[in-house]
């Protein structure tokens, strides 16, 4: 175990589970064991995460969209190193974007791993990270251009979260979202992370010839 090794070896060791039984277990072994959702930014804060020089992610292979969500939030608290554990390529990838220093493969069975990267258009890109799960890279739908993100609500409306906008004048140079007043403009890029069935919940989710992997007849008339 990582948090015990660190602990005997000296260290001052942070775990934040939200599984108590295991929260239990490990208490009287490190310096803090804090029993709550490690996703909640309040969480991390009520724990004192922002007084520690390195913080690892350590969620399991079923939920990426967390641990991209928590290694986002990590950089966003200042935290100088961040190391995340990936089961896959594409993961890897994104949670370096994100502001992971260092990513670990932990897992030796790579056979699960489903990483597919659809036809580039000069408006999107999908990756597929499982059959649950994808990034989605596309131009600002137009009835999103003008809009502060937090007036949008798109996670709660969509069940997604924009991790990522490309700046002003490029596609593939990205700035992480931090401002929830920030405005989309027009022609920008955005990075998008959410489940398969939300992102085609709705026929304004979909873009001309886009589709899922596993899904190929997920296509409609394009963001409106």
């Amino acid at each position: 175990n990582l948090a015990l090794t660190l602990a005997q070896n000296g260290n001052q060791v942070l775990v934040i589970d939200n599984v108590e039984s295991d929260i239990d277990a490990i208490a009287d072994h490190v310096t803090n064991a804090v029993c709550g959702d490690p996703t909640n930014e309040m969480v991390l804060r009520a724990a004192g995460v922002a007084s520690y020089g390195c913080c690892v992610v350590c969620l399991g292979s079923d939920n990426m969209q967390e641990s991209i969500l928590v290694t986002l939030t990590l950089k966003e608290l200042g935290i100088p190193k961040i190391v995340a554990r990936a089961s896959s390529e594409q993961h890897r990838k994104v949670l370096t974007k994100v502001g992971a220093d260092m990513v670990v493969f932990p897992e030796k069975d790579m056979g699960r791993k489903l990483a597919y990267t659809l036809a580039k258009t000069d408006v999107f890109e999908f990756i597929n990270f499982s059959k649950d799960h994808s990034i989605v890279e596309l131009k600002t739908p137009r009835r999103w251009a003008g809009k502060a993100i937090k007036d949008l609500d798109v996670r709660k409306r969509y069940g997604v979260n924009i991790i990522a906008i490309s700046k002003a004048g490029s596609s593939d140079d990205f700035e992480i979202f931090t401002d929830p007043d920030r405005v989309l403009a027009p022609e920008e890029t955005l990075v998008i992370i959410g489940g398969n069935e939300e992102i085609v919940a709705e026929q304004g989710w979909n873009t001309d010839g886009m589709r899922i992997v596993g899904s190929p007849n997920a296509a409609g008339d394009g963001y409106r």
